[in-house]
């Protein structure tokens, strides 16, 4: 074959292959489709408890309210500002700028990437080690408090140690996202989902533990596997990386000190201000109160230094106590360490300033898909389709066997998850139906309360609602199709495994 010819089938080539649009458009486009789902599915309500809770059976069908332009054009500013229905994204979207100024002042004195190329060298040929060791505490970081939008913050910082070890983007990627999401579908002590679920039916979020622990080992398994056996298959073969048309871009975009770098002085303190930091911001994430109900250090300390008579006044008489941090708070933290690393390093208060300002920049197309991805439920909120979406499963399930409630229970909450991925958002407008339905199937309650949590797992997997999926593969230049091909496989097969496991969580009784 000539060059003309060569050159002929590769263009022919191009244009056959299909680009995927850009994550901004791909949620624009989800919202959109909401907004016409509002003019033909009827709008409904149902009767709310002092909790705030759907009543079940109370449905009633009331007047729809289409949504129009106007109100997709709206969402992504109420997703960000916040509603009635509708928690604020704005807190998230500032955290991930703040983050960025944090990273940028570690990438501008070289540190995190000196740190990354030791990590990189001490793996180099364990990469199945490291890939075991990182979605186990993804996992850990899941299944005890939730993680998931700070997602993000793990998948950046994993980036370029794959791209050293001849892995790609999406094996950073994947860990996170995966990692925690597994944590989150075997949910054991989580009060967002397991904790809030378990006090809607009145049980204890101890009942069924067991059965969740077992879910949880076998979910960190099987995704270390398949994400190992990919990032192995890119090792041997770049070319069959989903993402190798870009990996002398990425090469240059996440790169690591060449050589044997080492530290010094000034560089260690500010690896120790960086590296307290992320262990602050864990401790402060973790429900301490709910794992160790006598355990009230961190709610006492906050009680001690405000009744102080200097300290108090010094320090502020209004702390948020370890376990109740959120992203106000964790972005305070990160501005602090980013500022103080600052000093540390020698730069002038302009030199600082400048730093934080490009930081925030970078991630700021990061930051702007969050309140996009929280119009979607906007717009459902709005034209009162969640409660007749609700009311449609209600109807279906009633009457099925256990053995395919569990089943079509867990396509049912999936469907509904990948609209609605809050934890306490979907268990306030569902659990209290779902559990009745569950007893009058002879489904036990923390077996309804597993299947809750492994919808929202395997959802926020996928789903271009999930901040996690969007945030992370977005920083990464990852399409969302890209996504999809490669997520898609990977979660129908742990939604068959979640369905075995049903079944022998039922023949087990739990």
């Amino acid at each position: 074959m000539d060059v003309a010819d060569e050159s002929s089938t590769q263009s022919k080539r191009k244009k056959k292959e299909f680009k995927s649009p850009n994550t901004y458009v791909i949620l624009m486009f989800v919202i959109l489709a909401v907004a016409v789902l509002t003019w033909f599915v009827p709008g409904g309500v149902y009767e709310i408890d002092a909790n705030g809770q759907a009543i079940a059976g109370t449905y009633q069908e009331v007047e729809s309210n289409p949504q129009g332009i106007w109100d997709v054009l709206l969402a992504p500013i109420v997703g960000m500002v916040g509603s009635d229905t509708t928690d604020a994204a704005i807190s998230i979207s500032l955290f991930i700028m703040i983050f960025g100024a944090f990273l940028q002042m570690l990438d501008e004195s070289s540190i995190l990437k000196i740190a990354l190329r030791k990590i990189s060298d001490a793996f180099q040929n364990n990469t199945n080690a490291l890939i075991a060791i990182l979605v186990a505490v993804m996992a850990v970081l899941g299944t005890v408090m939730g993680a998931y939008e700070d997602a993000i913050v793990y998948a950046i910082m994993f980036i370029p140690i794959f791209l050293a070890l001849g892995a790609d983007t999406l094996v950073a990627v994947m860990i996170p996202v995966l990692g925690t999401q597994a944590g989150c579908l075997a949910s054991t002590v989580n009060p967002f989902s397991v904790g809030l679920a378990s006090g809607i039916a009145g049980i204890s979020p101890g009942e069924g533990l067991l059965f969740r622990v077992v879910l949880l080992v076998a979910m960190i398994a099987l995704v270390s596997l398949v994400i190992a056996r990919y990032a192995n298959m890119v090792k041997q073969h770049p070319k069959r990386s989903m993402q190798f048309f870009r990996r002398a871009e990425d090469l240059k975009e996440f790169p690591m000190a060449e050589g044997d770098a080492a530290f010094v002085r000034r560089q260690v303190v500010g690896l120790a201000v960086m590296c307290a930091a992320i262990i602050v911001m864990i401790v402060s994430l973790v429900p301490w109160t709910s794992l160790l109900p006598g355990f009230t250090l961190f709610e006492d300390l906050p009680v001690w230094i405000a009744g102080a008579p200097v300290l108090g006044t010094v320090v502020g008489s209004d702390i948020t106590p370890f376990g109740s941090w959120y992203f106000v708070e964790l972005s305070m933290l990160l501005l602090v360490a980013t500022i103080t690393t600052g000093f540390i390093l020698g730069y002038k208060v302009d030199e600082i300033v400048d730093i934080v300002m490009r930081g925030c920049s970078n991630l700021l197309p990061v930051a702007l898909v969050v309140p996009l991805a929280r119009g979607i439920q906007v717009v459902m909120d709005a034209g009162g389709i969640t409660a007749t979406i609700l009311h449609f499963g209600e109807t279906t399930l009633s009457a099925l066997p256990p053995m395919a409630f569990v089943v079509v229970a867990l396509l049912f909450y999936f469907v509904l998850a990948c609209f609605i991925p809050s934890s306490t958002g979907l268990a306030a407008a569902t659990f209290s139906i779902m559990a009745s339905l569950a007893t009058f199937a002879g489904v036990s309650i923390p077996l309804m309360v597993t299947i809750y949590s492994m919808a929202l797992g395997l959802a926020k997997m996928i789903t271009p609602c999930s901040i996690a999926v969007m945030t992370c593969t977005q920083a990464a230049h990852i399409s969302y199709g890209t996504w999809v091909k490669k997520a898609a496989p990977i979660v129908a097969g742990l939604f068959a495994a979640c369905c075995v496991f049903l079944e022998i969580g039922l023949i087990t009784g739990q």
